[in-house]
């Protein structure tokens, strides 16, 4: 985070656009709400727009113009009547230009979301800020940012004092709950999401139901932790990209690459985009010998 804060304050001259990209659950919205907090009082202009997906996901039409009416009135403190996604997108350009604002979008999921939200840097005065976060990097190379921020499984440490703290409501596990502890930080695999779900349901049991809870989970994952992250794996445009996903999660996991694009090619697949768009979307990820690897918990939905 204070990485992005530094860059931010090093582009004051500029419109200064980053995004935030990881899988789910990864803590995106966290990061993205903690340098707003950190420097949202030095904007006169200012709009933080949660769950861009869940406004949209019924009635897109309808989800646009609320969240165009919500930065409007965020940033200009008026109420606007907007008619259609078109003259909301026109007053935004028109009302929003010249002014130093700092917007965050949260959980952006295509470009038709960005050109209504925040169409180009020349709708913003100098000094402004557009934070973005999404699941699929490819939005943030199109709206070119200019800081990509990738949020990354926490280590075991930090893994460790998150789960406590959900857990215990103190920063490390008392010593006769420590092993225990281990075992369910070591399923969770640094995903935060994992970590505050399962530390909050397992706030003050006992150790029998401590051992029932990571017996079951090792047959039947989290559901809530699940549907989460379900959410990237639904979101693919089409059923060839689900196949491909569920191929390398039954029997490819730390295959080469070149070798997976050239099976599953040859069975009609179109792997060498497929398996790009997956990466980008943060359901897989290539490691340094060009070996497939996924997150356990994801490989785990796909099995399910």
């Amino acid at each position: 985070m204070q990485k992005v804060v530094e860059f931010i304050e090093n582009q004051s001259s500029n419109v200064c656009m980053i995004g935030i990209w990881g899988m789910g659950g990864s803590g995106k919205t966290t990061t993205a709400k903690a340098i707003y907090n950190r420097i949202h009082r030095k904007f006169g202009h200012v709009s933080f727009v949660e769950n861009i997906r869940e406004a949209c996901e019924n009635d897109y039409y309808r989800g646009i113009i609320h969240l165009q009416k919500k930065i409007l009135s965020d940033v200009l403190k008026t109420k606007e009547k907007i008619d259609s996604i078109g003259l909301g997108t026109n007053k935004m350009e028109t009302r929003l230009r010249g002014k130093r604002v700092f917007i965050v979008l949260d959980d952006v999921t295509s470009s038709q979301e960005l050109k209504a939200l925040c169409g180009n840097r020349a709708w913003f005065g100098k000094g402004s800020v557009l934070i973005v976060t999404t699941r699929d990097v490819h939005l943030l190379h199109l709206l070119e940012v200019d800081h990509l921020c990738k949020t990354e499984e926490m280590n075991i440490d930090d893994s460790l004092e998150l789960f406590s703290w959900h857990t215990f409501r103190e920063a490390s596990p008392p010593k006769d709950f420590s092993q225990l502890s281990k075992k369910v930080v070591a399923y969770c695999g640094g995903l935060p999401l994992a970590l505050e779900v399962l530390g909050s349901y397992l706030y003050r049991r006992t150790k029998p139901e401590w051992e029932s809870v990571l017996s079951k989970l090792k047959r039947i994952p989290n559901d809530q932790v699940h549907q989460k992250l379900r959410i990237s794996y639904n979101g693919l445009e089409d059923d060839l990209k689900k196949d491909i996903f569920l191929d390398i999660c039954f029997f490819f996991i730390g295959k080469d690459r070149a070798y997976v694009t050239e099976i599953l090619n040859g069975c009609g697949l179109y792997a060498d985009i497929g398996i790009s768009v997956l990466i980008e979307r943060s359901l897989l990820k290539v490691e340094k010998n060009n070996k497939l690897q996924m997150h356990d918990l994801i490989r785990d939905m796909g099995r399910e």
